[in-house]
């Protein structure tokens, strides 16, 4: 049974903050619930310090903020949530968005259907998704 939410993969590019801002919109004009779903593939937190000196946790600490900012420009309603998931964000993005409504990605900035479907994460949601899918360009 679908769920009446919206999913949409976040991270910084400028692809998917247009996808967000398009999905909030979306989601406000359909009266539903919206998803906002990154993943973190980097290495989890605790495991010390990397080869490169760099700490690991200190990283993910940014990359959370950087993304919830991001995600609180949309003025999200009370029921809309931000979603962290450890994984390739394909197979994140199909998991998390199998019961959604609908599923939002960013078009590469070019905007040409060729590049969507050579995107390694829009092929894979394509090839195992079960939602619909929108791709919103620049």
């Amino acid at each position: 049974m679908r769920q009446q939410e919206i999913v949409v993969g976040l991270d910084e590019t400028a692809p998917a903050q247009r996808a967000l801002e398009w999905a909030a919109q979306e989601a406000r004009r359909r009266g539903v619930p919206l998803r906002a779903v990154h993943a973190l593939t980097g290495p989890a937190p605790g495991i010390g310090r990397l080869a490169d000196g760099s700490d690991p946790e200190l990283s993910e600490m940014r990359e959370r903020a950087a993304i919830t900012h991001l995600f609180d420009s949309v003025h999200p309603r009370p029921d809309w949530v931000i979603q962290f998931a450890r994984g390739e964000a394909g197979p994140v993005l199909v998991r998390q968005s199998r019961n959604a409504v609908l599923l939002v990605l960013g078009a590469p900035e070019d905007g040409l259907l060729g590049r969507v479907l050579r995107s390694s994460v829009a092929h894979h949601c394509l090839a195992h998704g079960t939602a619909q899918m929108a791709f919103v360009p620049v």
